[in-house]
């Protein structure tokens, strides 16, 4: 099995060098030093170096996919801006959110300067013309159904009326194409046919829901970088799926999930520790952490049905199985 962890560190620190390149630390007013502070809370690079090893193990040159991979983490860090505005958030990977530091207007300045050169990026990388189309047009796409299924997200937190099936809707348009989009772009710039690319969409529709599963899991037992704070999406009222899974199997009695409820309809600020602890205990109690274990199981052999029946060689079929369980597995 291939060491994800290792080439995700080795292309990360190639990604970080040409970020560097890209966008100046300081050249820009009001701007680079805003960036590099998010870049600096914005993770291992994973979806950047997802791209590079996708278009290597599929015999591509992942030089010819450096501009794509750089386009996703622009795209990735003006996500993680919006959404830490959007969620109220105060703190990412243990250090104050940009908004905090420079304010909602700097912070989404920010935001859109990393979208826009995130097209640049698509736009003039020296490919063949269609070649860059077919992935503006690839990348586009992503980011509408992204949006919407953050503004699902955002719209139905708190109901009482969430069931699993609303719960993997979101997580579908939220996670599974974003995820999907590197590889995708990878493969498409190894020169993979059509018919290959079909799998790692159908790919994308199985991890990303693993991927965000596994959020789910590390918010309620590790926390997220978020100042050791434990229970943050319950907190904002995210449906996470063991709110999805308590509320669709009528888990304990109406007063429980009735308490449930008004604790995720609550204001953020009002929502106390306890209150947290007392939903953990009502999810452990419910089982719902084993249904999530359960799902993530299912989800990755829905996954390796897919990579079995993809038009890839073993070394193609490896890597994507070394990403499927590195997805399961992370705690962080």
């Amino acid at each position: 099995m291939l060491d994800i962890p290792s080439l995700l560190a080795r292309h990360g620190r190639r990604i970080e060098s040409l970020l560097e390149a890209e966008i100046p630390p300081g050249k820009l007013s009001f701007l680079s030093d805003a960036v590099w502070y998010q870049f600096a809370s914005g993770g291992k690079r994973l979806r950047p170096a997802l791209c590079l090893i996708t278009c290597e193990a599929l015999r591509g040159d992942p030089t010819k996919a450096l501009p794509f991979a750089l386009a996703t983490e622009l795209l990735h860090n003006f996500f993680l801006i919006h959404d830490d505005i959007e969620d109220g958030d105060t703190m990412r990977r243990d250090k104050a959110t940009l908004w905090v530091k420079d304010g909602v207007p700097n912070a989404i300045n920010t935001g859109d300067y990393l979208i826009a050169r995130a097209y640049q990026l698509l736009l003039s990388a020296d490919l063949p013309p269609e070649i860059n189309l077919r992935l503006a047009r690839i990348f586009t796409e992503t980011f509408e159904r992204t949006v919407e299924g953050q503004a699902l997200d955002i719209n139905l937190r708190g109901r009482a009326d969430i069931v699993l099936e609303t719960y993997f809707r979101i997580v579908q348009l939220k996670t599974a194409y974003y995820l999907a989009l590197t590889w995708v772009g990878g493969a498409v710039l190894a020169g993979v046919p059509d018919a290959g690319i079909e799998p790692l969409w159908e790919l994308g529709k199985c991890l990303g829901p693993a991927f965000q599963i596994r959020d789910d899991l590390i918010d309620m037992t590790h926390g997220k970088g978020r100042g050791g704070e434990i229970g943050c999406d319950l907190r904002e009222g995210k449906p996470s799926i063991f709110f999805a899974y308590v509320l669709d199997r009528r888990l304990g009695t109406d007063n429980e999930r009735g308490r449930l409820v008004e604790i995720a309809a609550r204001p953020r600020e009002k929502t106390t520790s306890d209150e947290v602890a007392w939903a953990i205990d009502f999810y452990r109690k419910t089982g719902a952490f084993e249904f999530a274990d359960s799902e993530n199981r299912r989800l990755l052999a829905r996954a390796d049905s897919v990579i079995e029946s993809a038009p890839f060689d073993a070394q193609g079929k490896d890597v994507f199985r070394a990403i499927s369980r590195f997805m399961i597995d992370r705690n962080s």
